[in-house]
């Protein structure tokens, strides 16, 4: 939630354009959100855009490199870095026509690496996005995409007259037959050259679905809806490119409560949004129990060991502020992590003797660790996982935990770590964040923002964390004010620019 994509909540009326929702610090034009007509999403994955070429060196002149049989000089710059307190200090940088060379030289091997991606040569960004953000309908902006400078992303859009859309954006070069693309290729014969950039057709995309819903957490797009069209199959596996985005528990949370509601209201999408129920429950549930009816009788005995068994096996899944059991799930998942097959527990398949002991010693740890921590087991997850900054923090639910394709994670998305180390009370700072929904009628568009913290960077600002306490922590959104008649009765102050 800090660094160089920190994302800031505006909303522009202008004589061309009209923008609401989130803005890269910096940047003029809207990342997401909707203008007037037209509503996008989006989130990291797509094709493969780039490539290693593996160069041979002239071994009489190791400035040079072969092509096509014959030796072309690299380019060599040197450029000058400023450090703070410190001298500049001088580096080279090697460039070819295949790309800029990002490797010492293995003069051994007589070989040198460059990196290939089309972004290089591409500086139309800014265009596409200021014609996403004209767009009057879904086809309008489906024409800006296919100018193919954005980076690679999943895009879904959604506009007034009832059109959905996702497109697995990327500029993507057009790659030869009968090399592995996923490896470093041969540099030194034009076999390998690139040739052409694939349109937006031959990407990854489709258009109101028969399902009638699109989903995406990082998920791969076979997975996006029940029986996908988007299957690798149906795509040259570069431009399919699924590896770390297959599928996670968001995306089987999402995709459960979306396929059997055909009616979604106001309300449920509210709800969804907001959801921290963990799909996890039940498969660690399961596995808890059986490991008790197998080995774990005099454990029972341990008063606050059945206490925090019994909780967890009642335990509804959610992740709330006033769970009991939540918090006892965190330390126990923690312990147990390293000693058993996560991925064999969630399929339900029966553990082993060892890794069953290892979860009721995984109990036994958390239970010992949260006494020591915080003098027992009754401990809300409010009490321990907070939301905001600055010395202001409010009990906050949603939670993240594990790592894999099978971590813990709720769609309100909450990753909390430690500022006071062995405080106990883990404050978030990554997960969901610049929130937006948006409702399309064919009069306008509605929508609904939350952000984590609030729209101030300055502490000693009413609006630093105000909307962590008043509705991210209450699990809430705040209504948009979309049309300038609208905002004029909601102004709290008034900045007036005047250019000469």
């Amino acid at each position: 939630w800090e660094g160089m994509a920190v994302f800031h909540e505006a909303h522009v009326f202008g004589d061309v354009l009209e923008m609401h929702g989130f803005f890269v610090v910096g940047a003029p034009l809207l990342g997401l959100g909707h203008n007037g007509n037209v509503g996008w999403a989006l989130t990291t994955g797509g094709p493969d855009t780039a490539d290693v070429y593996e160069l041979k060196l002239n071994p009489a002149n190791p400035l040079q490199y072969e092509y096509d049989g014959e030796w072309r000089n690299a380019k060599v710059e040197f450029i000058k870095i400023n450090v703070k307190g410190q001298d500049p200090v001088m580096r080279p940088a090697g460039f070819t026509h295949l790309g800029p060379l990002f490797s010492e030289p293995d003069y051994e091997r007589g070989v040198v690496y460059a990196g290939a991606t089309p972004y290089f040569e591409s500086s139309g960004l800014f265009e596409q996005a200021y014609l996403m953000c004209k767009a009057k309908d879904s086809g309008e902006f489906y024409e800006a995409l296919a100018l193919n400078e954005y980076m690679e992303q999943y895009i879904m859009f959604a506009d007034r007259g009832g059109d959905i859309q996702y497109v697995r954006v990327g500029r993507t070069p057009i790659r030869p037959d009968g090399y592995d693309w996923s490896k470093a290729v041969p540099g030194h014969t034009s076999a390998t050259a690139w040739q052409g950039i694939h349109g937006i057709e031959d990407l990854v995309q489709v258009k109101n679905p028969a399902q009638g819903y699109m989903q995406n957490c990082n998920i791969s797009p076979a997975l996006m809806m029940k029986d996908s069209p988007m299957t690798p199959d149906k795509y040259p596996d570069y431009i399919f490119n699924v590896s770390w985005d297959y599928m996670n528990t968001r995306g089987r949370r999402v995709l459960d409560l979306l396929s059997r509601d055909d009616q979604v209201t106001k309300e449920d999408a509210m709800a969804i949004a907001f959801d921290v129920y963990d799909v996890l429950a039940e498969p660690w549930q399961r596995a808890l129990r059986a490991a008790v009816e197998n080995g774990g009788d005099d454990r029972m005995q341990d008063g606050d060991f059945a206490t925090a068994v019994r909780r967890v096996l009642a335990w509804d899944g959610q992740f709330l502020k006033e769970s009991v059991a939540a918090p006892i799930v965190r330390y126990w998942r923690n312990k147990s992590y390293d000693h058993i097959d996560v991925d064999k527990l969630v399929a339900g398949e029966a553990l082993n003797p060892a890794e069953q002991k290892a979860l009721l010693d995984g109990l036994a740890g958390a239970v010992a660790d949260m006494k020591e921590q915080y003098g027992g087991l009754d401990v809300t997850w409010g009490d321990i996982n907070k939301i905001g900054r600055a010395g202001k923090y409010f009990d906050c639910d949603g939670a993240v935990l594990g790592r894999g394709a099978n971590r813990t994670r709720t769609l309100l998305n909450v990753s909390g770590r430690e500022e006071e180390e062995n405080s106990g009370v883990f404050v978030a700072y990554r997960g969901s964040m610049s929130m937006c929904l948006m409702f399309f009628h064919e009069d306008g568009i509605e929508s609904y923002t939350c952000v984590q913290w609030g729209q101030s960077a300055d502490p000693s600002s009413p609006h630093h964390v105000d909307q962590a306490e008043k509705l991210y922590s209450q699990r809430k959104f705040k209504r948009v004010w979309s049309n300038e008649e609208e905002l004029q009765g909601h102004v709290g102050s008034k900045k007036v620019l005047k250019t000469s």
